[in-house]
């Protein structure tokens, strides 16, 4: 079962048509029940319009049945209760991926749900992570499989955390220092130094499937700097690392100094791979479930409009400033537009080097804990699936369903194609 195959064509829960003229009686009432939920939580009818027909209301409603109470999304549609708090502080990284927590601001998405957010822009990623746990943020972003992490508690006490969407698809970079330029084959890095940004990090996973498929031992073969994406490039100039994974606008912003070139974007390895995820612990959601919806709301129609090529016109004026990125407007306009210069004299497209569909799969965040038990991150036993289940916002309605006693769908996990081979993560187990 691949990771699209659990949700239906129309959006729906229980069949294949957007009109529901005809169908049993449990399929008739299962859609009244679900598109007046997601007319109460979604007021805003373009919000409402663009998540059914990009995803579904079955999915956007099993999601948030795996944070709050159906009985408290019941109370919520039919009438929003007080927010528990409205001054709040969002934690972003300056990399391409804080685009919709970005444009949650610029497209006055915060303030319609009556919510004063302040973006508070933070360097690294144990930084941000820590600065939630101790309460400086409210929301932050997170880069996968950090929430995974906290919650089974890997290097530390565990801290039940929820990703309450994801931010971006893709949007990553494996590059070289210009001095490596006739060393462009894997198998010849023996002995190097690369740099990513955090331990429990995709990009650390991703660098070392990539290194180990072509014949190396990441563990002993090469050496590991923990380094802040605004620093990627000065290091890579300097001579301190060989290379990096990363986020961008790192790796474009490496080509335009002239210091590296793009070995090859992320989507090359693993397309439609997660990077970062928009966060929070859930003692913080059980204490503000308003002002969790609320910040939700925000957060998921600023998700969608970022998501549309056709609204990324004027993204790279946006994000290049101070305040945010902090980067040349030509280099985020090559990552977010798509065309892009390599390093090596090349002139490249993918216009999906970067994407932002904001519901995750439970497959992705499988593959990750596997890799962190593969690399020894993990010393402990535990269900990867479970796991999965337990922190990702989930992406099918067997739960919301089952309790209003409507026919949920057959639910599973899918596959992921990582390096050429394909993962199923209904096997995690097999792969260790």
């Amino acid at each position: 079962m691949t990771k699209n195959s659990l949700q239906p064509p129309c959006g729906c829960l229980t069949c294949g048509s957007s009109d529901h003229l005809t169908g049993d009686h449990d399929s008739v009432m299962s859609d009244a029940v679900d598109q007046a939920l997601l007319h109460g939580l979604f007021p805003d009818p373009m919000t409402r319009r663009t998540i059914l027909r990009t995803v579904g209301a079955a999915t956007v409603l099993g999601a948030l049945s795996t944070i709050l109470p159906v009985d408290t999304l019941k109370a919520m549609a039919a009438e929003p209760g007080p927010l528990e708090k409205t001054d709040l502080n969002l934690g972003f990284l300056p990399i391409t991926c804080a685009a919709p927590l970005i444009y949650g601001s610029e497209l006055g998405e915060y303030s319609k749900q009556g919510l004063n957010v302040t973006l508070n822009k933070v360097p690294g990623v144990p930084v941000i992570r820590d600065k939630m746990i101790n309460g400086e943020l409210d929301i932050s972003q997170q880069v996968m499989p950090v929430a995974l992490t906290m919650s089974a508690g890997v290097g530390g006490q565990a801290i039940p955390t929820k990703v309450l969407s994801i931010l971006n698809q893709n949007g990553n970079s494996l590059v070289m220092a210009k001095r490596h330029a006739d060393n462009n084959n894997p198998a010849n890095w023996k002995g190097f130094t690369f740099a990513v940004p955090f331990e429990h990090s995709h990009q650390n996973l991703q660098l070392r499937a990539y290194l180990a498929k072509h014949g190396l031992n990441p563990d002993t073969d090469i050496r590991y700097r923990l380094v802040p994406p605004t620093e990627y490039v000065s290091m890579l100039r300097v001579g301190t690392i060989d290379g990096f994974f990363g986020g961008e606008p790192g790796g474009q912003r490496a080509v335009y100094e002239d210091a590296g070139f793009i070995h090859m974007i992320s989507r090359e390895f693993w397309d439609g791979h997660p990077c970062c995820s928009v966060t929070a612990t859930q003692s913080w959601i059980d204490a503000h479930p308003n002002t969790f919806m609320a910040i939700y709301r925000a957060i998921i129609a600023s998700s969608l409009h970022v998501s549309d090529p056709a609204n990324r016109g004027d993204m790279a004026a946006i994000m290049s400033r101070p305040e945010y990125l902090n980067a040349p407007e030509v280099v985020i306009q090559q990552v977010v537009g798509g065309r892009y210069a390599d390093g090596l004299g090349n002139i490249k497209e993918d216009p999906r080097r970067v994407d932002y569909q904001p519901f995750p799969h439970y497959s992705a965040a499988v593959w990750m804990m596997v890799q962190l038990k593969r690399w020894n991150y993990v010393d402990q036993d535990m269900d990867f699936k479970a796991l999965a289940q337990e922190v990702m916002l989930a992406t099918q309605a067997h739960d919301i369903m089952a309790e209003m006693g409507g026919t949920p769908p057959e639910v599973g996990f899918g596959t992921e194609t990582i390096g050429g081979e394909t993962f199923d993560s209904s096997k995690p187990e097999d792969y260790l």
